[in-house]
């Protein structure tokens, strides 16, 4: 038995987790450590940055490195958040969609 869970309508998920929310609870940006002190420190825009914490513009991969560099975190930690994102998204959006695709026989 694979270690899969099939997804229902019913099922009860845990909130998904941006990576904007990361940046804003766990880095504290915004509260302890300001939004330009930030953007200044990494070249993004204070507005980029604003968008990605309300979640409405997606960590890529240039603002991925920029803020790995500042943050001294592996090139990568925040995109991987990213794609997690994303994933767990399209499987509330289209789980039961998904589940019903045949695997393709070798």
């Amino acid at each position: 038995m694979s270690g899969s869970r099939t997804i229902t309508e019913d099922d009860e998920r845990l909130d998904n987790v941006h990576a904007g929310d990361i940046l804003r609870e766990d880095f504290l940006i915004g509260s302890e450590i300001p939004v330009d002190e930030v953007a200044a420190g990494s070249g993004i825009s204070a507005d980029e940055l604003i968008a990605i914490m309300d979640r409405r513009k997606d960590v890529d991969a240039r603002i991925d490195l920029r803020l790995a560099r500042y943050f001294g975190m592996s090139d990568g930690f925040f995109l991987r958040l990213q794609n997690h994102w994303d994933l767990e998204e399209v499987l509330r959006l289209e789980g039961a969609e998904l589940d019903r695709i045949v695997q393709r026989a070798a």
